[in-house]
């Protein structure tokens, strides 16, 4: 049986909370949108294994190791933001991989740079059967298949003409990377698309905001951060100033 990321997966567009400290409805008109972005950035905060997915049968403790593939693409490069493959050896159950790390950066650098729309983060987390492999090679391979190529360029062109084609073609994008694996799980422990755009107010909300998904397996945080420097001093301005006794 093929490996396939898009068995159980969780695919998500986030609905991040709209009252947020530095979100004045009552002001609406005094604050700037989202166009106005200074910075973006996404954290995997946390990876939590739940279940492992191994059974522990003495002499035998029950550990397994794992992958973590992680895609990031927005929709101002043709190539992914991020493409990493992590391996992780003897996890347990009830066990947090130690992945606390930025897994997309975005900076205004020009007054007139306008900041991206959208962007998707896949997260998978995959059982190894046997041991580990050089997860440099295995990327390499991958980027070298003509199928990744090929839907690479997809997606790159879903996310300007059908962004509701995306998700699916980043899962495929996945599954040509796990393919490059050998005598792994056919089916994944975790996998997680969520996709953060403007169109969903995404970017609106000022500061940091966690986004949290589970199954019965792994237990993940991303966070998402959003910093705007126009709206900042626009919000401190609105700040109610205290009088010296």
């Amino acid at each position: 049986m093929a490996l396939s990321l898009q068995d159980d997966a969780i695919v998500s567009t986030v609905s991040l909370p709209a009252a947020q400290p530095g979100r004045l409805d009552a002001v609406r008109g005094a604050i700037p949108d989202s166009g106005n972005v200074s910075g973006i950035e996404v954290r995997l905060a946390q990876l939590h294994i739940k279940d492992n997915h191994t059974p522990r049968i003495p002499p035998f403790p029950g550990y397994a190791n794992l992958y973590l593939l992680v895609v990031v693409i927005d929709d101002q490069m043709q190539e992914p933001r991020t493409l990493t493959l992590n391996s992780f050896p003897r996890v347990d159950d009830n066990e947090d991989l130690p992945v606390d790390r930025t897994l997309y950066y975005w900076k205004q650098e020009q007054p007139d740079q306008k900041p991206p729309c959208q962007v998707h983060v896949l997260v998978s987390v995959l059982k190894s059967k046997k041991d580990l492999r050089d997860t440099g090679q295995v990327l390499a391979a991958a980027q070298n298949n003509d199928t990744y190529k090929s839907l690479l360029q997809q997606v790159t062109a879903a996310i300007v003409k059908a962004p509701t084609q995306t998700v699916g073609l980043i899962l495929q994008l996945g599954n040509v990377i796990g393919s490059a694996l050998t005598d792994v799980e056919d089916k994944t422990l975790f996998t997680q698309v969520v996709s953060f755009t403007d169109i969903n107010g995404d970017f609106d909300t000022l500061g940091k905001t966690p986004h949290q998904q589970e199954n019965r397996y792994v237990a993940s945080t991303l966070s998402i951060i959003v910093r705007d420097t126009e709206r900042e001093q626009a919000l401190a301005n609105l700040a109610p100033t205290t009088q010296p006794a």
